[in-house]
C-alpha cells in the first residue's frame, strides 16, 4: 500500500463518530482508521495484550482501555487539523514499520516504539527537510546502495553509516572511513565544514556525487520518496536494518510526504578520492591558537591526483 492509496482510503471513511474500518486484512496487528464528527483523524489499535504506556502529547492525544470483549484497544487522535498531512504520514508509517514484526508482540512492539519516536518529532514540530539536507541525504543513500551493499553486510553498513547522527564522518569503519559529499553540476569544488572531516589516522574516501535536477520524464529520474522506497526494498530481508535505517531517517525528520515526489533527481556521475596524509586538508595543527573551527573549500580539479574512480 502506497502513502497516495491510504490517504484515500482515509478520506473515503465516513465522519461519524465509532465508524472504523480496517486499513489492511494482511497485517498481522489488527488496525482501523476513522474520524471524528469533527473530521478530525483517529487511528484505531486492538490488541489482546496491553501495549505499553505511552502519553498524550501537545498535538496528539491518547486514549487507551479495555473493551466489551476483554482486548485492548489504543486510540491515537489528532488535535489540530492543521497538522492532517504529518499525522497522516505518522499513521502510515507506524503501519509500514510494524510489518516487520514476525509475531503479534513483535509488531505491537515495534509500532508502540516507533510511536515514540514520532512523540519527540511532532513535540519539537515536524517540518519538511531542507534542500540542502535532501541533497545530503541522498548522496549518503546512493553511496549505501551503489557501493556498500557490494561489500558488506546491511547490518555492517548501518553500523557504520554516522551521517545523520552528526558524526564528523559520513561513515566510520574498523580500518577507514567515508566522506559523501553531493554537488550540483556546475560546482567544481567541494566543502568541508569542520577540521575533524577529513582528518583521521586512517587513510578515508572522499565520494563526491554530482546530483543534478531533471524531469519526471528522465528513467534515469527518481525522487527523495522513491529513493527511500528503494533502499527499504533492498533491505526487506534484514528486519535489524531495515529497522535501523528508518530510525535514523525518522530521528533527523524525514518521514514520507507527498512534496517529496515534486522534485525529480539524477546521478551524473561518482568521483572517489584517497585521502591519506599528502591530501590537502586543514589539520588542528594548521590552525592558530584561539580559532576553533573551520570551514574551507576544496578543489575538485587540484585533486585529481588521488582520484580513485573516475567516473560512475
Amino acid at each position: 500500500m502506497s502513502l497516495c492509496d491510504f490517504t484515500k482510503k482515509w478520506e473515503s471513511t465516513p465522519s461519524i463518530s465509532g465508524t472504523y474500518q480496517r486499513v489492511d486484512s494482511e497485517h498481522i496487528l489488527d488496525i482501523f482508521i476513522g474520524k471524528e464528527n469533527n473530521s478530525l483523524k483517529h487511528l484505531l489499535l486492538v490488541s489482546e495484550n496491553e501495549p505499553i504506556k505511552i502519553k498524550s502529547c501537545k498535538v496528539l492525544e491518547i486514549e487507551k482501555g479495555i473493551r466489551e470483549d476483554g482486548q485492548w484497544a489504543t486510540k491515537i487522535m489528532l488535535l489540530n487539523k492543521e497538522e492532517d498531512s504529518v499525522f497522516i504520514s505518522l499513521c502510515f508509517d507506524l503501519i509500514e514499520h510494524s510489518r516487520a514484526g514476525l509475531t503479534i508482540s513483535e509488531a505491537l512492539k515495534l509500532f508502540i516504539l516507533r510511536f515514540i519516536e514520532w512523540q519527540k518529532l511532532m513535540e519539537k514540530g515536524a517540518s519538511l527537510l531542507s534542500r540542502e539536507t535532501i541533497r545530503g541525504l541522498i548522496g549518503e543513500i546512493v553511496f549505501m546502495k551503489d557501493f556498500l551493499c557490494k561489500k558488506m553486510s546491511w547490518d555492517m553498513t548501518m553500523s557504520a553509516w554516522l551521517g545523520l547522527d552528526k558524526g564528523d564522518k559520513d561513515f566510520v569503519f574498523y580500518d577507514t572511513w567515508v566522506e559523501v559529499k553531493t554537488i550540483t553540476p556546475s560546482k567544481n569544488f567541494v566543502t568541508i565544514s569542520s577540521i575533524e572531516q577529513l582528518t583521521s589516522d586512517l587513510v578515508g574516501t572522499l565520494c563526491v556525487i554530482e546530483l543534478d535536477n531533471t524531469s519526471s520524464s528522465d528513467i534515469r529520474g527518481f525522487t527523495l520518496n522513491s529513493l527511500i522506497i528503494e533502499m527499504k526494498d533492498l533491505l526487506k530481508s534484514n528486519h535489524n536494518a531495515l529497522y535501523e535505517f528508518d530510525n535514523k531517517l525518522l530521528k533527523i525528520g524525514y518521514y514520507e510526504h507527498k512534496d517529496y515526489d515534486d522534485i525529480f533527481y539524477n546521478v551524473n556521475k561518482v568521483s572517489m578520492f584517497r585521502v591519506d596524509e599528502n591530501f590537502p586538508k586543514l589539520k588542528k595543527g594548521d590552525i592558530p591558537a584561539g580559532i576553533l573551527n573551520a570551514r574551507y573549500d576544496v578543489s575538485l580539479e587540484l585533486i585529481s591526483e588521488f582520484k580513485i574512480i573516475k567516473e560512475l
